[in-house]
């Protein structure tokens, strides 16, 4: 394979057509058919619990990548499809719940080319689609009425899907133990995941607070949120959260010419969810992703990098939350 700087690596790029996170309180659970019932105390909290199901879409602003000398410095657009469906539940949460759902997202990226060569081109916006399926299960086991530990596995596929091979496999995973007393509470744990690019192992730590049914606080790493209730059918939050990720990618669709797509970024987003009917949650967030960087690693080990501007994303959101 021919050698890739990071000018070449960009062409290339351009020329091609999980969280898992600490936000597990304390509660009761039971199984049911294909859904979880959640039980908690008679201090209930009204913020939300994580959803059991979601459709999630995100637009982003263009951004700059500032690193590719040009007449016009070319320019990224980010488009997301979250897909999650509950596959369904086994056991009781004393002595072990299994929870199994599927996961699939789509992250294109839209290159516009520099304005030298865009003058002489019919096709301005050339796009590179990703994709990561997977099925996270999850075992979770209550320890006494404060505290639980969670196992999590999330084997699936990340790749440009042209085709399917041992390369494409890819898995994340964690494990998590979590205690709560009269509010204050903390998470444990360590995941390996691709939320920061390459696949690494990462700390689990977080300090959590629940005050009386309205509020509720994370911080921590790598995952901290703000939020507030005032009703059972209401919640606004601010959250901080890596979104990169890794793929592996056939170059123009040559499976005998591939090379690994890795994203660093992070997200800061102010948002808001209402129930809309029973199980069903609609909502929006917007924020900024910044600290962004795409990285390309061919088979030779050769490496390039783009470095874009911060840009400001909207998110549309549905979601299944079963009581």
């Amino acid at each position: 394979m021919k050698a890739i700087t990071t000018a070449s690596l960009c062409l290339t790029l351009i020329t091609q057509a999980a969280y898992v996170t600490a936000d597990t309180p304390a509660t009761k659970a039971t199984s049911t058919k294909g859904t979880t019932q959640t039980i908690t105390s008679e201090d209930e909290n009204f913020v939300p619990k994580p959803s059991s199901g979601h459709l999630i879409f995100t637009y982003f602003d263009k951004s700059e990548i500032t690193n590719i000398p040009s007449v016009e410095a070319p320019e990224s657009v980010q488009l997301d499809t979250s897909l999650k469906l509950p596959l369904g539940t086994s056991g009781e949460i004393d002595s072990g719940l299994w929870v199994y759902n599927f996961v699939l997202k789509e992250r294109e990226f839209r290159f516009d080319e520099a304005a030298a060569v865009r003058r002489n081109s019919d096709d301005n916006h050339l796009k590179q689609r990703l994709y990561e399926i997977n099925v996270p299960i999850t075992y979770l086991i209550q320890n006494d009425n404060n505290s639980r530990w969670v196992f999590n596995v999330s084997p699936g596929v990340k790749s440009s899907l042209e085709y399917i091979g041992n390369d494409d496999l890819a898995a994340n995973a964690a494990i998590q133990y979590t205690s709560s007393v009269e509010g204050h509470g903390y998470n444990l744990g360590a995941a390996y995941t691709h939320r920061f690019g390459e696949g690494k192992l990462v700390p689990l730590v977080n300090y959590s607070y629940k005050s009386g049914k309205y509020l509720s606080v994370i911080l921590g790493f790598p995952y901290s949120r703000l939020s507030f209730a005032p009703t059972a059918r209401q919640h606004y939050f601010a959250k901080l959260t890596p979104e990169g990720g890794s793929w592996h990618v056939y170059n123009q669709g040559d499976k005998d010419e591939t090379f690994d797509f890795e994203q660093q970024a992070f997200r800061f987003g102010f948002g808001a969810e209402f129930n809309a009917f029973r199980a069903l949650w609609l909502g929006a967030e917007a924020g900024m992703q910044f600290g962004q960087e795409l990285e390309l690693d061919n088979e030779s080990g050769e490496r390039g990098t783009l470095e874009l501007e911060d840009s400001g994303y909207l998110q549309l959101t549905a979601k299944l939350r079963f009581r």
